[in-house]
């Protein structure tokens, strides 16, 4: 994420789009997005932290579902 397109650090932004809605607004193919998916189910499960991943991934979940939002 760029600073001109989200100000808030990943972890901040994955909080923010996780109290929204628990995820439940974004909708992530399986197969297109394994990890992505994986991620989302496990953070809804509640079987893992975000400090538990490594900030490349993190960074990349935030955007990625950023993204999945504004679209």
């Amino acid at each position: 994420i760029s600073k001109t397109d989200d100000s808030l650090k990943p972890a901040d932004r994955l909080h923010v789009e996780y109290d929204r809605d628990k995820f439940a607004g974004i909708v992530v193919d399986p197969t297109t997005e394994p990890e992505l998916y994986d991620f989302i189910e496990t953070i809804k499960a509640g079987k893992r932290k975000y400090i538990e991943y490594p900030s490349e991934q993190l960074t990349y979940f935030a955007r990625r579902i950023y993204e999945l939002r504004k679209n």
